[in-house]
């Protein structure tokens, strides 16, 4: 049933008003009514302009779930924000452990960012550690070169957060030994072909995160990053 418009509500209460004003009047006796010449001239009932009825009502806009609701972990967690890394020099020569490798530096820059609501930015710029491999008497060079943009969704488990739905076609993971570059798995967000992949992490302080990648389960040392902004 559709609502009444205040025309309408304006006559039905006019309405009652004269139907008990008429019941009023037919109880007991009536006073005499004075004779007049001539009959009143009829008062002039007010009109209002109808008010206009929408041919169809407005649905209500619906208010979207707040995403914290489904992941209270991630609201309160310290990894919440944009992380440069700092330091991957102790993760890489224990991913490189029983090779003769010695680790020589790290050029560019790389970020994770954690979104409240749970999602991972991965960006670098040119980020490359270098270091040298040697067999027997010769040093080989080798450069591990990450360039581009990767995403993910992530949860938090106890120690550990949960990368799926990881999207990294846009990320250059590579390995450069003179000159010659071959494509790795892009680690740094877990292998999408592989599902979800937990990093291990410890917030040190409020400015110092630990990530750990789930390589030898888990027999390496962490990538050391500290908060951007």
């Amino acid at each position: 049933m559709k609502p009444f418009n205040r025309f309408q509500i304006f006559l039905l209460f006019g309405g009652i008003f004269l139907l008990a004003a008429a019941g009023c009047a037919g109880s007991g006796d009536s006073p005499a009514l004075p004779e007049v010449s001539s009959p009143a001239a009829p008062t002039a009932v007010p009109t209002f302009p109808p008010t206009p009825v929408p041919t169809e009502a407005p649905l209500p806009t619906a208010v979207p779930t707040p995403l914290l609701t489904d992941t209270p972990d991630v609201a309160k967690s310290c990894l919440i924000g944009r992380w440069i890394v700092t330091d991957m020099a102790p993760y890489f020569q224990t991913a490189f452990e029983g090779t003769n490798i010695t680790y020589q530096g790290m050029a560019g820059n790389a970020w994770y960012q954690f979104n409240l609501d749970g999602s991972i930015l991965l960006e670098a710029i040119e980020f490359t550690q270098s270091a040298s491999i040697k067999v027997g008497t010769t040093e080989i060079p080798m450069d591990v070169i990450l360039d581009g943009t990767g995403f993910a969704s992530y949860r938090i488990e106890g120690n550990k957060v949960i990368f799926n739905n990881q999207q990294t076609s846009g990320i250059v993971f590579q390995m450069e030994v003179f000159g010659e570059r071959t494509d790795l798995e892009a680690a740094l967000l877990g292998d999408a072909a592989k599902g979800e992949v937990a990093f291990l992490y410890e917030c040190v302080g409020s400015n110092q995160l630990q990530l750990t990648p789930p390589l030898n389960d888990y027999a390496v040392f962490p990538i050391l990053l500290e908060r951007y902004e």
